[in-house]
């Protein structure tokens, strides 16, 4: 019996010097792409109504969010391309491609849909020195995540061409030689 009570009295000690700490959830963003597929053979009112329909499902009241890949026929992508835009669907969101063996359409909607992550909360007992630090950046990409028009730009935004940084580095240059840019009277001798 008295063995039996130094073991719990020991093991009590112990468990107090070990550290429970949570286990932490990733902080990254996760962005998901979700894909849905629509066959038309010609465009008269009863396909225009699956189309219209077709791109408020997929968009989810957002239409200026969703990517469409049109292939098929030349004349029934353009005028597919065409009833989409008046739908509110961005010109630079569609893709067409000419398929001219084929008699009917495919549209392909995808719609990317950003996770945010799960922070870790303010308050509470912190593990180390640099959790506050962890959890301010990770409120930073939450609420990116939330914010972002199109969670495609958070994996590869193609709105913005890439440079070398040659306009940018103009006022850098025109400050190392003072340059203003305007002519002054004392220049021209006035």
């Amino acid at each position: 019996m008295r063995i039996t009570s130094l073991l719990v009295a020991l093991s009590a000690s112990l468990s107090g010097c070990t550290s429970s700490s949570p286990v932490e959830s990733s902080t990254e963003i996760l962005v998901r792409q979700e894909n849905k597929v629509l066959f038309l053979q010609s465009l008269r009112a009863v396909e225009r109504q699956r189309l219209r329909n077709f791109i408020a499902s997929a968009s989810r009241g957002r239409p200026d969010a969703v990517h469409l890949f049109i292939s098929g026929p030349p004349w029934l992508g353009a005028e597919i391309a065409s009833q989409v835009m008046e739908m509110g669907v961005d010109a630079y969101n569609i893709r067409l491609f000419e398929q001219h063996h084929r008699s009917a359409a495919r549209i392909e909607a995808i719609v990317y849909d950003s996770l945010p992550p799960d922070c870790p909360p303010f308050s509470g007992p912190l593990a180390n020195d640099s959790s506050f630090d962890r959890t301010l950046g990770c409120s930073t990409r939450r609420n990116l995540a939330v914010m972002v028009n199109d969670p495609l730009d958070l994996i590869d935004n193609n709105a913005v061409r890439p440079s070398l940084g040659d306009r940018a580095a103009i006022p850098v240059a025109k400050y190392r030689t003072f340059e203003t840019g305007k002519t002054s009277s004392v220049e021209h001798g006035k």
